[in-house]
């Protein structure tokens, strides 16, 4: 009798779903109009309403999916497919579970509601997302049962990539598709047509944001799709596979090193590294490939910096130079904070003060009228024009000084402003207060920072931003401020710390972390975070010990440690970027798609002479 049994494997359709999420969610572009209320208009920058393009659509698009994906998932255990759970990844099973419970408890115990399940204005990340996440990884999991599945999954990511890499191209040359009439005509409402010749677009020629909303989430996602299609170039044999992929790394390189963005530079490197060592035994083997790829690398880095006037190697120069500063082997010559003009601001019930580095200005509220004086006490005499609200200071040390003093549908204000300096008090008869351009009253409270004295500035201001948001970390032990809720939770009123950091702009709103981990940790707990680090560190360590050793003859073993390293890029990238619509759940595919690879090699029968 004939004991083998057909195993029951997922046919292809049931992909669908994922393989929507990796090639074209990234590309979705739709202007989605949304009226700010609450914690999303006062911890926004202002504006009534937010114009948003890449997020907010990719957001729905990424749960109409992985609704999709899990019926389809639940209908494959009804037909009794014994590869859908597999008890090996328990402990896999178990981190998710916890890094659920956590988001949602997070979520739930939020002060922010609104923001805890829906999402902050351009970002659209809350509980819903997140939870959309970790199922395109448990879908993805579930679903990849053999090298059919892994090589249709592999080729919907190229695909991808492939579209992303075309529009980043163009992008850099100076021809965004994105600015074209057709394009325009895809990505407008018809409500909003009439305002098309009036977009205005951030970037220009040399920057490369394709769809995906800012160079530096270019950055993550070619810090997995670049590496992947690197190992995959180097180690397969057949000859039509070898020169597609050759032409890949060569398009993705273009886009890697051209977007600018230096996370997604250290990502990658990372991730080139680490597959150096695992691949260190039979280097022999594929030396050529390997040195000719980075000869490609060296040839794009060369040639896009001739395109860009220097402008690459200037980026690359100063990442470097910023790692020289971090590890003491140079000296940061960047001034210090005591440089801005800015000292203090001080509020004393009806009386106010500004301190600047060259001159005081005290000021007090009477009824309805303002007197001032020097740091001296010294009455200084004014002039006071009704009609447009205008305080002269007969004093030549203020000339440089622009004060208006007006009415507001709710209360009196004094607008006060010496360049870069731009404050904005509210006048009651009891009280003065400093208020956002909101009209919300801005807290004088001392702002508490750990670490990164003097090298604030490091990372494009992320020195500033961590400094800033770990002290958070001592409120967020078990459950988050919420999901999306960073903004909320950043000190957002350190004017002082801002007008350094950002060259200026003291009111620039600060709403993410640059820092995936710290990103996990303030919003949804640092409970969450280790379950999130046992999750990938559960899946990299077995990466490593199954593919170090690895003579890579065949496919499966190919994609393992294409994927391994993918994801190394990425979580190096996360160092110095955080998790994004448009990028995250490609990685969270990637790693389903990597545990899948992993448990199959795993368990598959040993080869036999």
């Amino acid at each position: 009798m004939k004991a083998n049994k057909r195993e029951k494997y997922a046919e292809w359709y049931y992909f669908i779903p994922i393989i929507f999420v990796v090639t074209l969610l990234p590309l979705i572009v739709y202007l989605k109009v949304m009226p700010l209320t609450g914690p999303s208009y006062n911890y926004w920058n202002g504006m009534l309403e937010n114009y948003d393009f890449f997020s907010y659509y990719k957001g729905i698009s990424l749960l109409i999916a992985t609704s999709l994906g899990f019926f389809l998932v639940i209908a494959r255990i009804f037909l009794n497919d014994p590869n859908i759970v597999k008890k090996e990844l328990r402990p896999i099973y178990i981190a998710t579970g916890v890094y659920l419970l956590f988001i949602i408890g997070s979520a739930v115990t939020s002060d922010y509601h609104s923001v805890a399940f829906a999402g902050f204005p351009d970002r659209y990340e809350g509980l819903y997302v997140l939870a959309a996440y970790l199922l395109v990884f448990l879908i993805t999991t579930a679903l990849v049962s053999n090298e059919e599945h892994v090589k249709l999954m592999i080729g919907a990511l190229i695909i991808g990539a492939l579209s992303i890499t075309i529009i980043g191209i163009f992008q850099y040359i100076g021809y965004d598709p994105l600015r074209t009439e057709f394009a325009r005509m895809l990505f407008l409402p018809d409500q909003y047509m009439n305002i098309a010749d009036e977009l205005e677009f951030r970037f220009d020629k040399y920057t490369i944001y394709a769809t995906l909303f800012h160079y530096n989430y270019v950055g993550s996602y070619t810090a997995m799709l670049f590496p992947l299609c690197f190992v995959l170039f180097v180690l397969i044999k057949e000859r039509k596979a070898k020169v597609f992929l050759g032409l890949m790394t060569l398009l993705i390189g273009v886009i890697w090193i051209g977007n600018n963005a230096r996370s997604g530079l250290v990502g990658g490197g990372l991730a080139l590294l680490v597959f150096l060592i695992v691949i260190n035994k039979i280097i022999r083997k594929h030396w050529k490939y390997f040195v000719a790829s980075l000869l490609v690398i060296l040839c794009i880095i060369v040639g896009l910096n001739q395109v860009s006037n220097g402008f690459v190697v200037t980026r690359i120069s100063s990442l470097f130079a910023d790692i020289k500063i971090m590890m003491g082997i140079e000296e940061n010559t960047a001034p210090t904070i005591e440089s801005i003009p800015l000292k203090s601001v001080k509020i004393d019930g009806n009386q106010g003060s500004v301190v600047t580095s060259t001159e005081t200005l005290n000021f007090t509220f009477h009824g309805d009228f303002l007197t001032f004086s020097n740091g001296n006490n010294e009455p200084l005499e004014t002039s006071y024009d009704s009609t447009s609200g205008v305080i002269d200071i007969q004093n030549p040390a203020y000339q440089e000084y622009s004060l208006v003093f007006g009415q507001t549908e709710d209360h009196l204000i004094f607008k006060l402003e010496k360049g870069p300096i731009q404050l904005v008090f509210s006048l009651k008869p009891d009280r003065i207060a400093l208020i956002d351009n909101k009209g919300n009253e801005v807290s004088l409270e001392p702002v508490e920072s750990w670490g990164f004295e003097g090298n604030e500035r490091l990372g494009s201001s992320r020195g500033y931003i961590w400094s800033r948001s770990l002290p958070l970390l001592k409120n967020t032990l078990v459950f988050g401020y919420g999901p999306d809720t960073f903004a909320i939770a950043f000190p957002q009123h350190d004017i002082l710390g801002k007008m350094y950091a950002y060259h200026g702009d003291m009111w620039q709103v600060v709403d993410k972390p640059h820092n995936l981990y710290l990103q996990i940790a303030i919003n949804t707990g640092i409970i969450s975070l280790l379950a999130f680090l046992f999750l990938v560190g559960h899946y990299l360590y077995r990466s490593f010990r199954l593919y170090l050793s690895n003579s890579f003859d065949d496919f499966l073993s190919q994609a393992g440690v294409g994927v391994f390293i993918a994801v190394v890029g990425y979580l190096g990238a996360a160092f110095f970027n955080d998790s994004v619509v448009s990028v995250a759940p490609v990685f969270w595919c990637l790693l389903g798609l990597g545990v899948s690879i992993n448990y199959i090699v795993c368990n598959r029968p040993a080869k036999t002479r």
